[in-house]
């Protein structure tokens, strides 16, 4: 049970938009996340890693699902996750692990009950996305110590295999 409310909690806390899931959505959504091999997201969210701590616009294009940017446009948008992540909000990437077993699945994600999802998976036209959960050690800029930062990687299974969709 304190899985499910640590889950609640980071879910209000990270995705407003997506309202206050209840028990059965959380069991069901954990449960569909266990039916599904996670190595190929798993390995897809630790390649977002890279590809915001080197600003890689080739891997950036090899992991993320198909989007109608340009070259410098990417560029511009890996800078700004790389500030956020290496300068504004923390002080590095260290120690990034995956939770395994905190991961949320969303079959049927274009009628998923969450109104986040279910918008994502219209727009991209996939029917079935996963969330995973990591944390990672770093240092806060503001107090100059040490914390853990924590978030959630999302991908959509499209065209028959795995994209990701949020890098960190």
């Amino acid at each position: 049970m304190y899985k499910l409310i640590a889950i609640i909690s980071f879910l209000l806390i990270s995705t407003p938009s997506m309202g206050s899931p209840d028990d059965e959505d959380l069991i069901q959504w954990l449960a569909a996340a266990k039916k599904i091999d996670q190595s190929v997201p798993n390995a897809l969210c630790k390649a977002s890693v890279d590809v915001v701590r080197n600003q890689d616009v080739n891997l950036f294009r090899k992991v993320f699902a198909a989007i109608p940017a340009t070259d410098e446009q990417v560029k511009v948008y890996l800078s700004e996750l790389h500030d956020k992540y290496f300068k504004i909000s923390y002080l590095g990437i260290d120690n990034y692990q995956i939770d395994e077993n905190e991961a949320l699945a969303f079959e049927d994600a274009k009628n998923s009950s969450s109104s986040l999802v279910s918008e994502n998976a219209k727009q991209r036209g996939h029917d079935l996305e996963l969330w995973v959960t990591y944390r990672f050690d770093t240092i806060s800029p503001k107090t100059n110590k040490a914390i853990q930062g924590f978030g959630t990687c999302k991908l959509a299974y499209l065209q028959n295999q795995w994209k990701v969709i949020t890098l960190l």
